[in-house]
């Protein structure tokens, strides 16, 4: 009699543990674009923590990247007046330009001596109550890349 009690402990145990564990969020999906293509190179790899590669020479260049599954973007860190993030080692700033979709904007690489430098970029996204993080692997090249 006291095993099948203990049976029914240990099954009612098994089924209120397995219903209270929650899915994990699904991951973000973008569709990546950048311009001038001799300038930008962009790979998504989701395999990876960091999902999204961007790898740029010295000239000034624009990535879009729009995520095909969040409802709202939100860039982490420190804005400017414009609400723009900006990472002065890489070079660059990103906003979100619409809630799916951000603009990072590459400046010109002036210094001849710059070799290469890379940096993160984290975007948030928010869909219902479901929240997942991004990141985004950006390097900078010298002048003559490529």
């Amino acid at each position: 009699m006291n095993q099948i009690k203990f049976l029914i402990v240990a099954l009612i145990a098994i089924l209120a543990f397995a219903s209270c564990s929650e899915d994990e969020p699904a991951r973000m999906l973008w569709e990546v674009s950048g311009k001038p293509a001799g300038n930008v190179e962009t790979s998504i790899h989701y395999d990876y923590n960091s999902p999204v590669w961007i790898t740029v020479g010295g000239y000034a260049a624009e990535v879009i990247l729009k995520c095909t599954n969040y409802s709202e973007l939100s860039i982490y860190g420190q804005k400017n007046e414009d609400g723009k993030y900006v990472d002065s080692d890489c070079r660059f700033s990103a906003k979100v330009i619409d809630p799916t979709t951000v603009r990072i904007s590459f400046d010109y690489m002036e210094d001849v001596d710059f070799t290469e430098k890379s940096c993160y970029l984290q975007i948030d996204g928010i869909n219902g109550k479901d929240t997942r993080t991004t990141m985004v692997t950006i390097t900078r090249k010298h002048l003559n890349y490529k």
